[in-house]
């Protein structure tokens, strides 16, 4: 799960992901207004914006263009929008330094250090840690 703030009004319409094993699985992706926190082990105010059973997952270090979501994700200049991205056959992230800072920018957006989960809004989860894929 990780945030991110729009520094100008952006539209999130696709995401590529680095995954930790190549072959088919599933992925989703959830989203929601505002910060993940207290939201971790609760679908309760999260939106599926995209759901696909076959992806065909390319190996860890080579990202997996997903195509578009469900519908686009408007997110207005200075506020926030959270993200939570699943994958059967697992994502790569990489350990973060402090939940909730800046880790990459550009001029529209910045995506912040989140944590990583061991379920689908269930068991462990690991902070800080950083996202390893794109945005579009």
């Amino acid at each position: 799960m990780f945030v991110v703030k729009a520094r100008r009004n952006i539209v999130v319409s696709s995401f590529a992901i680095n995954s930790k094993s190549r072959g088919v699985g599933a992925v989703k992706i959830y989203t929601r207004a505002g910060s993940y926190t207290n939201h971790e082990q609760s679908r309760d105010g999260w939106e599926l914006v995209y759901e696909n059973d076959s992806v065909i997952h390319n190996r860890r270090g080579v990202v997996t263009e997903l195509g578009f979501l469900d519908r686009k994700i408007h997110i207005a200049k200075d506020r926030s929008q959270s993200f939570f991205v699943t994958s059967t056959n697992g994502l790569v992230y990489k350990g973060g330094e402090k939940e909730f800072s800046v880790y990459q920018s550009d001029e529209g957006m910045e995506i912040m250090e989140g944590i990583g989960t061991e379920g689908e809004f269930e068991g462990i989860t690991y902070s800080p840690r950083v996202w390893s894929g794109t945005i579009w």
